[in-house]
C-alpha cells in the first residue's frame, strides 16, 4: 500500500510540474552557463540568471525539444542595457501556442534597454574637438531608404550621452537655396555665398527639396565649384531643380564648427565631434545593426516593458505572424522605422512611446484585400512623436496598409510631414489627438490618403486635429537674391487625387491647416457632425485640374476585385455608374459646425455637381462678418470666387443650413456649447469626451 501511495503522489507531482508555467531570468550580470531559472545568483555563484536574451531564447527551444512546453513561459529581463552582437531573430521554433503563450517582459518600473549600438572610445583633441577611432565599423552596409538616400555619407548615427548629434553641415541652421538650375536635375548655382569648402567631398551629401515642398532626398556631391558658387550632384534629383528651393550640405570636415555636430572621415575611419553645449561625453554610441528584433512566422507572444534603441534601419520587424502583443515599449533613436508589421494578423501595439525615428514611426499591414478580411491589427494608446527626422516627407507617425487596421486613442505630435498615412480599406482612425505636423512640408496632410478609387470603407471619426502648420516657399525675387519661406500649405485631413468612400465624422478641427479638410476630386465621401474652427479654409472640395490623368485611376480600379459579390455588397457605390468620372460625385456634407476667423469670411470652396452633391443642415459662422463661399457648379460652370451666402444658397445645392454663431469652444480636447447655442437646430450630436491617450 505504501508503494501505491508513493507512486500516486509521484504521478501527481509529475502532472503538476508539467502543468506549471516556466520562468526564465536574464540579467546583465548573469551567466549563460547558469540555468536561468532564478532571479539572482546563489551565494556560490554556480547558478542564477542568464546574461543574454539569445540564451533565454535557446532555453525555450530546449524546453520544447524536451517535450516540457506545456504551459506559459515568461522571460523576465532585469534592468540594464543589453547590447546585441546581432539582431534578435524569432522564428517558428520560438512561437507560443494558445494557452502556452510566451511573455518577454522587462522588469516593471525599471529601465530595460536592448541596443543595436556600438560603443566607441573617444579622446579629447583640444578644448573643442573629440576624436574617436572606429576600429570596428558598424554592421550596417546600406541606407535604410536607398531610394531617397544616396551618396557615400556615413550610414550610421552618433549618440553622445544618449543625445543624437547632427552631421556637420552648412548652413549650421535652416537652409541654403538654389539660385539657378544649370541643368534639369543635377547642377545648380547657390543663392547664398558658400564658405570655403576644403577637403575631399566624395563623402559629402546634400539634403534637398529639389523642385517642391513635399519631397526631400539626399544625394552625393560630384563637384563643389567655389569660383562659380555652384554644386554638381552625383545623381539626378527626383524632381526638376527649381529656383528658390532649399538644401543643405553635410559631412565635410570644414563644416565641423558647431556644438552637437560630427564628421566621419571614411579614409582614416575617425569620427570627430564637438560636444553639445553643457555636455561632457561619458558614453559615445554608434548605431550599428540594421535591426534590433526580427520576427517571422511566430504567434502568441507578448513583448512588454522594453526599450529598443540604436538600429540603423527598422527597430522591430514582425512578418507572417499572428496574435502578437507589443505593450509599453519605448522605441527611440532609430535610423529608419520604429515598428513594422506586415503579412500578419492580430498584432497589437499599445501603451508605447515611439519617437525620434529617421523614417516612419509605425507601419502596419495585413488583412486580405480580395475577401476584405480585416487584419485585426490595433495601434492603441501610444505616444508617437518626432518621426521623420531624416527623411522629412511621407515618413508618417503611423502608416496603415491592407484591410482593417484600428488606430485609436493615440497622441501623435511633432512631425516634419504626415501623421497618419492610409492605403487600403476599412481602417478606423478614432479618438486620436494629432497636432504639429507638416512642420517642414507644404501640400501635406496630417491624415493623408490618395490616388485609388478602390480604397474604400475607411473611417476617420472622433479625433482632435489642431495646429497643423505646413511650411513652404511663398516668395522669390531672383533679381534681389531673395526667397521667402513661411508657415502654411498644410491640410488636416487630405483625401488627395480621387480618394473616395471615406466617412469623416465627429472630429474637432482647430486651426488644422490652410484647409482643415480637402477632398481632391473624390467621390462618395460622407462629412458629418464635425466642428471646424479655423483662421483659413474649413472645407475644400474640388474636381482636380483639367489635365488630371483619370485613366490611371480607372486602371487601378479595374485591377481591383470590385466586381465581386463581397465587394459590391460592402461598397455598393462602386456598382453605380459614374455620370462623369472627373467630377467629385455623390459627396455628403451634413450637420457640421463651421467657424472661421478669415478676414473675408470665406472658409468653404465647393467645385461640385449639383445633381449628386448633398450639402445640408450645416451651421456656418464668420467672426469677421457674413460668411462667403467660393463655388463652381460643374453642370453649368456657374462659378464665383467669393460669393455672399445668399448667392450660394440660390444655387440650390446647400439646403436647411443656418448662419448663426454656434457659441462653441474647444478646451481639454472637448467641445462645449454655451446655453442657447443653435447647434441642436441642425441635429448636431455630442462629440466624444475621451479623445487622446488614456491613463
Amino acid at each position: 500500500m505504501k508503494h501505491l501511495i508513493r507512486f500516486g503522489l509521484l504521478a501527481c507531482l509529475i502532472v503538476t510540474r508539467h502543468g506549471m508555467a516556466t520562468d526564465y531570468y536574464v540579467n546583465p550580470i548573469g551567466n549563460d552557463e547558469w540555468s536561468g531559472t532564478t532571479k539572482a545568483a546563489n551565494s556560490e555563484q554556480t547558478n542564477g540568471p542568464f546574461k543574454t536574451l539569445e540564451r533565454a531564447k535557446q532555453a525555450i527551444r530546449g524546453l520544447k525539444k524536451a517535450g516540457n512546453f506545456t504551459d506559459k513561459v515568461t522571460v523576465n529581463i532585469a534592468s540594464g542595457v543589453y547590447i546585441l552582437k546581432q539582431p534578435l531573430h524569432f522564428s517558428l521554433m520560438d512561437t507560443g501556442l494558445p494557452g502556452r503563450e510566451i511573455l518577454w517582459q522587462g522588469e516593471p518600473g525599471a529601465q530595460v534597454t536592448i541596443s543595436a549600438g556600438l560603443p566607441i572610445t573617444c579622446k579629447k583633441r583640444n578644448t573643442t574637438f573629440w576624436d574617436c577611432p572606429v576600429t570596428q565599423l558598424p554592421a550596417s552596409t546600406a541606407y535604410f531608404d536607398v531610394g531617397r538616400i544616396k551618396g557615400s555619407g556615413p550610414k550610421f548615427e552618433l549618440f553622445v550621452n544618449d543625445q543624437k548629434l547632427e552631421l556637420a553641415r552648412w548652413p549650421d541652421k535652416d537652409w541654403a537655396h538654389i539660385n539657378l538650375p544649370l541643368d534639369t536635375n543635377s547642377q545648380f548655382s547657390v543663392m547664398e555665398a558658400m564658405p570655403p569648402l576644403a577637403g575631399d567631398n566624395s563623402n559629402a551629401q546634400v539634403h534637398i527639396f529639389a523642385g517642391n515642398d513635399w519631397y526631400d532626398q539626399y544625394l552625393g556631391i560630384s563637384l563643389i565649384d567655389g569660383l562659380n558658387n555652384a554644386i554638381k550632384l552625383s545623381a539626378a534629383t527626383g524632381y526638376p531643380l527649381d529656383s528658390g528651393r532649399r538644401f543643405y550640405i553635410q559631412n565635410l570636415p570644414s563644416l565641423l564648427n558647431a556644438p552637437g555636430e560630427w564628421f566621419y572621415d571614411a579614409t582614416t575611419q575617425i569620427i570627430s565631434f564637438i560636444a553639445p553645449i553643457g555636455s561632457t561625453p561619458k558614453e559615445v554610441m554608434l548605431s550599428s545593426l540594421p535591426n534590433i528584433m526580427l520576427a517571422d512566422n511566430i504567434s502568441n507572444i507578448t513583448f512588454k516593458n522594453i526599450s529598443f534603441q540604436h538600429s540603423t534601419g527598422t527597430a522591430i520587424t514582425i512578418k507572417n505572424s499572428n496574435n502578437i502583443v507589443m505593450d509599453n515599449l519605448d522605441v527611440n533613436s532609430i535610423g529608419g522605422k520604429g515598428v513594422e508589421v506586415y503579412n500578419s494578423q492580430n498584432v497589437q501595439l499599445s501603451n508605447s512611446n515611439i519617437h525620434h525615428t529617421g523614417g516612419h514611426g509605425v507601419v502596419v499591414a495585413g488583412g486580405n484585400s480580395t475577401s476584405l478580411q480585416g487584419s485585426g491589427h490595433v495601434v492603441y494608446n501610444n505616444h508617437i512623436h518626432h518621426m521623420g527626422t531624416t527623411i522629412l516627407t511621407y515618413s508618417s507617425g503611423i502608416e496603415a496598409n491592407g484591410v482593417g487596421v484600428a488606430i485609436t486613442h493615440n497622441l501623435l505630435e511633432q512631425g516634419a510631414g504626415t501623421a497618419i498615412l492610409l492605403t487600403g480599406n476599412d481602417h478606423v482612425i478614432e479618438k486620436n489627438e494629432i497636432h504639429h505636423f507638416c512642420l517642414q512640408a507644404a501640400d501635406c496632410g496630417a491624415i493623408y490618403s490618395g490616388r485609388n478609387w478602390s480604397w474604400r470603407g475607411n473611417v476617420i471619426r472622433n479625433n482632435y486635429l489642431h495646429d497643423i502648420i505646413g511650411y513652404g516657399m511663398t516668395g522669390l525675387d531672383l533679381a534681389k537674391n531673395q526667397v521667402v519661406y513661411a508657415d502654411g500649405g498644410a491640410v488636416g485631413v487630405y483625401l488627395d487625387d480621387g480618394m473616395s468612400g471615406f466617412e469623416i465624422s465627429g472630429n474637432m478641427f482647430e486651426n488644422a491647416g490652410s484647409f482643415a479638410l480637402q477632398i481632391g476630386g473624390g467621390r462618395d465621401n460622407t462629412i458629418t457632425n464635425n466642428v471646424f474652427i479655423t483662421k483659413e479654409y474649413a472645407i475644400l472640395l474640388d474636381n482636380r485640374w483639367p489635365t488630371y490623368n483619370w485613366d490611371n485611376m480607372q486602371s487601378t480600379l479595374d485591377a481591383s476585385p470590385y466586381k465581386t459579390a463581397i465587394w459590391q455588397q460592402k461598397y455598393p457605390a462602386l456598382s453605380t455608374p459614374m455620370l462623369n468620372r472627373s467630377w467629385p460625385e455623390s459627396n455628403k456634407i451634413e450637420r457640421n459646425i463651421i467657424v472661421t476667423a478669415k478676414s473675408n469670411g470665406n472658409s468653404l470652396y465647393y467645385s461640385v455637381p449639383k445633381a449628386s452633391t448633398v450639402i445640408n443642415d450645416n451651421l456656418v459662422w464668420s467672426t469677421a462678418g457674413n460668411p462667403t463661399v467660393s463655388y463652381n457648379v460643374l453642370e453649368s460652370n456657374n462659378k464665383l470666387a467669393t460669393a455672399i451666402w445668399a448667392q450660394w444658397i440660390a444655387e440650390g445645392i446647400e439646403k436647411n443650413s443656418l448662419v448663426a454663431d454656434p457659441c462653441v469652444t474647444i478646451a481639454n480636447k472637448q467641445m462645449t456649447a454655451c446655453s442657447g447655442s443653435p447647434v441642436n437646430k441642425i441635429g448636431f450630436t455630442p462629440l466624444a469626451t475621451d479623445i487622446g491617450m488614456l491613463p
